[in-house]
């Protein structure tokens, strides 16, 4: 007969500092694996990361939670073997839109798979949070790359692709006769913009993404906040910035959030730049606007040293938008899946 494993879920302890950090180590070896953002392989790195992990523990106390960051470990027979992190905050404005926890490096060791570790993990995510919103519901949403295993996992504890990403060579966007123009977007762009945010909303909404408000009605107040945004950035020297696409006439017809950041360790020092935030006129063709959003783009990220760029907050593979960027020149990279968890049980 198989012994009964006996998982345990709690707070990280003093003295567990390097076998979290072997996780972190096993993870990134597999994420690079999938075609991810490599991760170093210098020991000494992993010897920091143990030690910094050591010291949050003995911040921590034992507890899982601190500030809006959640680190929870499993262990099995009194060895750790999975660990789970999570960051609550929340998206929306509006009363109704539920604060998110993005669920990050979730982790069980090869040889302690498949004994309720990962299940055990996300259960005990999602209960802290549900405390820490004091009884609210909370949307748990996890970014998974396509290649990775995990989304059988996901989708059996109940979590649903909601948006997706690719992602482009920023040496393969190249500027093309299709009738607009992309350039970054300016204060006076702000009332097209916000216009457009509405088909935005109302596409994550349709595909069940709780995250971010409802559509929400254009005023003085939306526009001011975003053209008081767009005063801050340009082409040449900000590392975010607006772009938007406008047609022949010089209407504002689409527009995308761009920025580059660098990874941190244990990722190894890579820029890595995305665009996302769709919101292109629905009554229009979606290909002949995204070829100049990307030629920009690609642009942008290759002055500023990123060598691609990731497509985020798409939608389904087939539908037309997520065409648009495979026709482009892109690859399918990554999907996020949620969950709705509420007191009493996931929605």
């Amino acid at each position: 007969m198989t012994r009964p494993v006996d998982v345990v879920v709690r707070g990280a302890q003093p003295g567990e500092g390097r076998a979290v950090a072997a996780l972190w180590r096993e993870l990134w070896d597999a994420h690079e694996a999938w075609g991810g953002y490599p991760g170093s392989r210098d020991p000494r790195v992993y010897d920091q990361l143990a030690a910094r992990l050591e010291q949050d523990a003995i911040v921590r106390g034992g507890l899982q939670v601190l500030g809006r960051h959640v680190h929870v470990v499993a262990a099995i027979d009194g060895k750790i073997a999975g660990q789970v992190e999570g960051w609550f905050e929340r998206h929306g404005v509006d009363a109704t839109t539920p604060p998110t926890c993005e669920v990050r490096s979730l982790v069980v060791k090869h040889d302690a798979r498949a004994q309720g570790a990962g299940r055990a993990l996300l259960a005990a995510l999602a209960q802290t949070v549900l405390g820490m919103a004091r009884g609210a519901p909370v949307a748990l949403a996890a970014e998974v790359l396509e290649p990775n295993p995990a989304h059988t996992f996901y989708a059996k504890v109940g979590y649903r692709p909601i948006a997706w990403a690719t992602r482009i060579d920023a040496a393969a966007g190249r500027p093309s006769a299709t009738g607009y123009h992309a350039r970054v977007g300016e204060p006076r762009d702000a009332l097209p913009i916000s216009t457009l945010e509405a088909s935005l909303a109302a596409r994550r909404r349709a595909a069940g993404d709780v995250r971010f408000d409802r559509p929400r009605a254009v005023d003085a107040t939306l526009v001011g906040v975003i053209a008081a945004h767009l005063a801050t950035h340009n082409e040449h020297s900000s590392d975010s910035a607006e772009l938007v696409v406008v047609d022949a006439s010089g209407a504002v017809r689409g527009a995308a959030t761009f920025a580059v950041n660098l990874l941190e360790p244990p990722f190894l020092p890579i820029k890595r730049a995305m665009l996302g935030r769709f919101a292109l006129d629905p009554a229009r063709p979606a290909e002949p606007m995204m070829r100049p959003l990307l030629a920009l783009a690609c642009r942008m990220a290759a002055v500023r040293g990123a060598r691609s760029i990731e497509l985020t907050d798409l939608s389904a593979p087939a539908t037309e938008l997520y065409q648009s960027t495979i026709s482009c020149g892109a690859k399918p990279w990554s999907r996020v899946v949620l969950k709705l968890a509420a007191p009493g049980g996931a929605r």
